[in-house]
């Protein structure tokens, strides 16, 4: 009988262990749940952020490339109406030298003005330039003179005329200023 008490006491004891074995490797396998089901949120939330932050940039760069877009399309006849630019003034030199009652002179002046105009429309504007105040962002000296009727730091004269395209320096203005 103390054999079977025993053997018994050992069952008793087994069976313990493997409950304890079985509770341990239940708690284990809850743990692992728990990680697993933490993981793909924690991992959802970080593809979530990133997901953002990647349609932040895109809508940055797609404000960026309308920017430029629209500068493009703003300054593209930049370089052809640089050109024109110096037969502008030749235009200005003849007719200064011509005769105002002649018919082709009168035709020439028109010519001129409508060439001005569709200049305009593109955005050219002249920059004022005689009797204004100098100003180095938009005129560039070419000489200074002692003026008694102009006041100091005054353009006295303008050799050639400076121009802005759409509020973009294109020319600057050459002028002699008083000292």
């Amino acid at each position: 009988m103390a054999n079977e008490e025993k053997k018994d006491e050992n069952l008793d004891i087994e069976d313990k262990e493997n409950q304890d074995e079985d509770c341990i490797e239940a708690e284990i396998v809850e743990d692992d749940e728990k990680e697993a089901t933490k993981k793909p949120s924690d991992e959802v939330n970080e593809y979530q952020e990133r997901y953002q932050r990647l349609l932040a940039d895109f809508d940055n760069y797609k404000k960026r490339e309308e920017a430029n877009k629209a500068d493009f399309k703003k300054f593209a006849s930049s370089s052809l109406v640089e050109k024109l630019l110096p037969v502008i003034d030749n235009l200005d030199r003849a007719l200064a030298k011509a005769d105002e009652n002649d018919a082709f002179v009168e035709g020439v002046v028109m010519t001129r003005k409508e060439l001005l105009k569709v200049l305009a429309n593109e955005g050219l504007e002249e920059i004022p330039s005689d009797g204004c105040e100098f100003d180095h962002n938009i005129h560039q000296a070419v000489l200074a003179e002692d003026s008694d009727e102009v006041e100091s730091n005054h353009i006295i004269e303008t050799f050639q005329k400076g121009y802005k395209l759409n509020g973009r320096l294109l020319r600057p203005a050459m002028v002699k200023v008083a000292n």
